[in-house]
Order: structure tokens, then sequence, then C-alpha cells
């Protein structure tokens, strides 16, 4: 991976898990979302058009959110969905993040949360996995 694939993933997984933390924070929790990274190295929130008139379920957000940053492929280096997760058996909630760069990296982290005595949450170290391109499929 190039030093500049490194960097704009660092950057989307800092500003994935910062915003995530804040809507957590305010509302305790967060609906999928997703931001990129422009050609010309801007990052940029990615607002989908999901259908009027009903709710979807978080399964279809997500879907939705992979399906607004394909169509914006060629205009992007790099993506991130995130999305607020329940980890059962460690019985606390995480912050899962997928980045993936148009260089062919695709890696899932998953950020366990919790909330101090003082009411700051705070981010535990992130289990990291290896994941399938969804955007700059070869």
């Amino acid at each position: 991976m190039t030093e500049e694939a490194q960097a704009d993933l660092d950057e989307l997984v800092d500003a994935a898990t910062g915003f995530a933390l804040e809507r957590v924070a305010s509302a305790g929790e967060f609906l999928p979302f997703a931001l990129a990274v422009s050609n010309g190295g801007e990052r940029q929130a990615i607002a989908p058009n999901y259908p009027r008139g009903r709710e979807l379920p978080i399964a279809e957000q997500i879907a939705t959110q992979w399906r607004a940053l394909t169509d914006l492929k060629d205009s992007l280096r790099a993506a991130a969905v995130a999305v607020n997760v329940r980890l059962t058996e460690a019985n606390q909630d995480g912050i899962e993040i997928s980045v993936e760069h148009r260089e062919g990296v695709a890696i899932g982290l998953i950020f366990p949360y919790t909330r101090g005595a003082d009411g700051a949450y705070q981010l535990e170290a992130p289990s990291a996995h290896r994941e399938d391109p969804r955007i700059w499929v070869s």
C-alpha cells in the first residue's frame, strides 16, 4: 500500500470514529454513514438518496451507503462506511468501519467503546480483518 493510501485510510478511520462517538454521546447511537476522500484529497460526507415515505432497515441503509459510494467511485480515491454494532460476546457496543482504497485495499475495523464514570465515551483498541473490495472491484 502506498503512503497516500495509508494516509487516506487513516484519515477516514479517524474522522469516522470521531463522528460516531459524537453521535453516541449526543443520541446514544448512530445510523450508518459514509465518508470519502476525493481524487483531490478532500474528505467529504456522502449522503445517499434514501427512498421517501418509509424507514429503512439498517441492512438496507448500509447497502444504500455502499451503492452511493460505488456510483461516485470515479471521483473518489478512498471510502469508509461506519455502523453501530452490538458485540454480544463482550456485552458492549462498537463502531464497525469498513475502509476501502482504489488501490485495492479493503479492511474492516471494529472499535469497542465504553462509557467511563465521567460520562465520556472511550474507544478501545480495534480488531482488524481483511475484507473483499466492494467499490473498486477488479
